[in-house]
């Protein structure tokens, strides 16, 4: 099955939602499954984009038979309420265009990983322009 998740955290962190989305999906790679991610660069817990990856620039990635689109995202140095809705929505914006792309690779199941208040929206509309069911994990 073609399962297309989209959520903001994923491995290599170690740490809480993006740990557990990154062994979620090699797992079901190695159960046959086609995975395709959108995320985007590794930050947390540090609040600081680590090395090797940019905040600026998209980045497609394999890992593991896993197909990874990286895309850009602002990362607070000091997080606050206000700067944590802006960096949520930075990455609902860069990404959008590369879920909305990846409508035509044809997913079965259209998977947003909260947090997700700001991702939600496009992963309900890519999931019916692909003919998908829409999962919200929370």
């Amino acid at each position: 099955m073609r399962i297309l998740i989209y959520g903001i955290n994923y491995a290599p962190e170690l740490a809480g939602i993006g740990k557990y989305t990154g062994e979620m999906a090699h797992w079901l790679t190695g159960h046959g499954h086609e995975i395709r991610v959108v995320t985007a660069p590794p930050y947390y817990p540090k609040w600081r984009v680590w090395g090797g990856y940019s905040s600026r620039r998209y980045k497609l990635e394999n890992s593991n038979g896993v197909k990874l689109y990286r895309c850009p995202l602002w990362v607070p140095e000091k997080v606050s309420g206000l700067k944590r809705i802006l960096h949520l929505m930075s990455f609902a914006f860069s990404s959008a265009p590369v879920l909305i792309s990846l409508i035509f690779w044809k997913p079965r199941v259209v998977l947003n990983v909260a947090p997700a208040i700001f991702t939600a929206p496009m992963a309900l509309v890519a999931a019916r322009l692909s003919g998908a069911k829409a999962w919200l994990h929370i």
